[in-house]
């Protein structure tokens, strides 16, 4: 059982699609870093669903974050190294096979309205939600071994294009694994008017379907 926290990012359907996009992808024993890990909910359930042994890294920017994810740890008795630091600081001239990234990368005044950054929970994404996944994006590599890959998700409540121009600069290869519509919280409706003005911009995009507004989630591997 993975607990969580007011003060820590919660699991949503996103970070379910991650999960099973890794397991769709591991084929070997790997040395898989969750970056971004809150919980460690990602890490944590490929650890338990798994037959590989694999080796497991954790970090988060968030220190609450990190504690929890190691007491989620001890009470699943999983064996990881978690650090707390931004992005790969903690990882300096350490490789790995596998990057789940599942750092925040939703527009920021969209933030503001959801039910999803309360409590003090970070999400200084920038105006189109790209600035930290970008960030990651364009250093990644640095940090796989041969034959590495990286799996992240985009939530279309941000600029999906600009973040995949991102990792198509830097990654030969990215492809498409998983995607899924969800509907937005209704509590986020009274914001109508927001949510039209920042898709205009194209600052996020979503679709309308039975009165309902929708946005998606897709998972990537890039390689």
């Amino acid at each position: 059982m993975i607990k969580v926290e007011k003060k820590v990012f919660t699991p949503n359907a996103t970070t379910k699609l991650l999960v099973e996009s890794t397991l769709k992808t591991l084929k070997k024993k790997s040395d898989i870093l969750d970056l971004g890990c809150g919980t460690g909910y990602v890490g944590l359930s490929v650890a338990k669903k798994t037959k590989f042994k694999n080796n497991y890294f954790f970090s988060d920017i968030s220190k609450e974050a990190i504690l929890l994810c190691k007491r989620n740890a001890k009470r699943n008795k999983i064996k990881i190294l978690a650090k707390a630091g931004t992005m790969y600081e903690p990882w300096e001239g350490d490789k790995f096979d596998l990057i789940i990234e599942s750092i925040s990368a939703i527009a920021k005044k969209v933030a503001k309205i959801s039910p999803w950054y309360k409590n003090g929970i970070p999400c200084d994404c920038g105006e189109d939600g790209t600035d930290l996944v970008n960030d990651v994006l364009k250093v990644s590599k640095k940090y796989l071994k041969k034959n590495g890959r990286l799996i992240f998700p985009i939530v279309t409540l941000s600029n999906k294009k600009k973040i995949l121009k991102t990792a198509k600069k830097n990654f030969k290869n990215v492809k498409l694994l998983v995607s899924k519509d969800w509907p937005l919280p209704k509590i986020m409706y009274s914001k109508k008017k927001l949510l039209e003005n920042l898709k205009k911009k194209g600052l996020i995009s979503y679709k309308i379907k039975y009165g309902l507004i929708l946005y998606s989630s897709e998972i990537y591997i890039a390689y």
